[in-house]
């Protein structure tokens, strides 16, 4: 095609031009001209889509798709944060449970050295009395000894393999314990940004669901967290926080058992602990606490750090469904993580999940035998 048949195609026409029209030239009208451009970009523009298409995957969908998607994926990071939590105590009962066994093999070894000495002693004073011969009975009472260690070693020989081992998972638990706590942190603050960026999906979550049907994978965490924390104020609120603070008799008693807590079994802290008067200060013990006595010692010396206001708004505004659960225990993470919370307080929340676990799937249990029995209860015909 020549040049002259190119012009004419796009819409040129041959004509006289300039400012006499004495010169023979091409020109186009303003229409075709402005068609011509909008054509041009229209062609540009349709391979600029097929290169980015090429490049990129692009997916349209519903808003409503979009929003039923992200309260998907809300639910899989709440239940993310549960399965976590249950790691993170799984890890903290192994840390406990090499501590105690520690504390048992020290005890076994203890008592056989006092065991020796108390031998040794009631047959010195029994060989005077009866008028025996000292150094006899001192052989005698040598062979025993020999006799009741060879038995003690025996039995201690399974007793110390199966301590080594709790000792070996506590040593493997205490990184993996502050790992585990971190990564649910990391999880849940990540969530708690999507759903800021996008106030919409809040909407999308059902208001109250914390008191709904619905299906709320943080419920039994912070109901059994709000629960030991609303117990702890109506025992160690009022006096026993304006009084527990440094330099105060039974604070600094707290603080020196809680310095030496390492080396004590949780027997002997629970003894320590009701040694030291804090009757005098108003927190008295003898109403009973559900915690153990390590977290009891842990959450009175927290008593001047916990931020009990701010709890106790979360909680109300949590119950009031204005606050949603990964939130909430994203804020009671946080406060964990600045040492102002307890680790017990959230021991007990994830033990009260596990438990109300465990009762549903017994309740499911029954259910499905007693729909068993009326199976079977049935006229063969009628069953079939």
């Amino acid at each position: 095609m020549t040049t002259p048949d190119l012009f004419t195609t796009v819409g040129f026409e041959k004509s006289k031009i300039g400012a006499n029209e004495t010169e023979l030239g091409y020109a186009i009208k303003r229409t075709r001209l402005i068609g011509l451009m909008v054509g041009s970009l229209g062609c540009i523009g349709i391979l600029a889509l097929l290169g980015v298409w090429s490049q990129f995957e692009i997916h349209l969908e519903k808003r409503t798709m979009h929003r039923e998607l992200r309260r998907e994926e809300h639910h899989a990071a709440s239940k993310l944060a549960q399965v976590g939590m249950e790691l993170w105590s799984e890890y903290r009962d192994d840390i406990h449970e090499s501590h105690e066994a520690q504390m048992l093999m020290k005890l076994l070894n203890s008592s056989y050295t006092n065991f020796e000495a108390q031998v040794k002693a009631t047959v010195d004073a029994t060989s005077k009395d009866l008028g025996l011969n000292g150094d006899k009975a001192a052989k005698l009472a040598d062979s025993v000894l020999r006799l009741v260690a060879d038995q003690q070693k025996a039995g201690l020989k399974h007793t110390k393999r199966l301590v080594d081992h709790l000792v070996e998972a506590g040593k493997r638990a205490v990184p993996l314990e502050k790992r585990a706590e971190k990564e649910v942190f990391q999880e849940v603050q990540a969530e708690e940004k999507l759903v800021a960026e996008d106030p919409e999906i809040f909407d999308a979550l059902p208001p109250g669901a914390n008191h709904s049907d619905f299906d709320d994978p943080l419920k039994g965490i912070l109901e059994g967290f709000f629960w030991i924390f609303n117990d702890y104020e109506r025992e160690f609120s009022g006096k026993p926080r304006s009084l527990l603070k440094p330099g105060n008799k039974a604070f600094d008693a707290l603080k020196a058992l809680d310095q030496k807590m390492d080396d004590l079994s949780e027997g002997e802290v629970a003894e320590a602990l009701d040694k030291i008067d804090l009757d005098n200060v108003g927190a008295g013990l003898g109403s009973g606490r559900v915690l153990p006595a390590r977290d009891i010692v842990e959450e009175l010396l927290m008593i001047g750090t916990i931020p009990h206001k701010e709890l106790r708004e979360l909680e109300e505004a949590w119950k009031a469904g204005k606050e949603d659960s990964v939130s909430v225990f994203g804020k009671i993470s946080e406060m964990h993580e600045l040492h102002q919370v307890p680790s017990g307080w959230l021991q007990r929340g994830v033990d009260e999940d596990e438990k109300e676990e465990m009762e549903e799937e017994e309740k499911e249990e029954l259910e499905e035998k007693k729909a068993g029995r009326k199976l079977n209860a049935q006229p063969k015909h009628l069953a079939s």
